[in-house]
């Protein structure tokens, strides 16, 4: 059980660094011991970049190597009572949400076939050529 222990754990992002992807995680059950820079757990790196980071303070799940803290990888957040889920209508199996800390939100709703675009202050920049088809025409 303690190589498990050792293997995940769950602490609060202190500090972020853009340029290389990375962040510092504070582990208070290790009386406050604060992480190396730890990479971000992506969805590509080669030819398709997926970029994310969280934000500081927020709680994290990390993965090491057994060899010990040295090595890991920041694999992803969880809601948790301080860090509540959107609220319905976006709590639905057929929906993939996003919401930014400005209040700006993207949504797919894959029952209704609608991509959904929210963006409260700010503007929609679209580089290249954009092509409307209508349904059925």
């Amino acid at each position: 059980m303690d190589l498990v222990k050792n293997l995940i754990r769950v602490g609060r992002v202190s500090a972020v660094f853009p340029e290389r992807c990375t962040a510092r995680v504070i582990f208070e059950d290790r009386a406050n011991l604060v992480s190396y820079e730890l990479p971000t757990l992506g969805r590509g790196s080669l030819h398709n970049k997926d970029y994310w980071l969280p934000d500081v303070d927020e709680l994290v799940w990390c993965l090491f190597l057994p060899s010990g803290n040295q090595q890991g990888v920041i694999i992803g957040t969880t809601f948790n009572k301080k860090d509540l889920p959107p609220a319905p209508p976006v709590q639905d199996k057929d929906k993939r949400h996003f919401r930014f800390g400005d209040g700006t939100s993207i949504e797919y709703d894959r029952k209704s076939h609608t991509l959904t675009i929210d963006i409260p202050e700010g503007k929609v920049v679209i580089n290249g050529r954009l092509i409307v088809n209508e349904p059925g025409g």
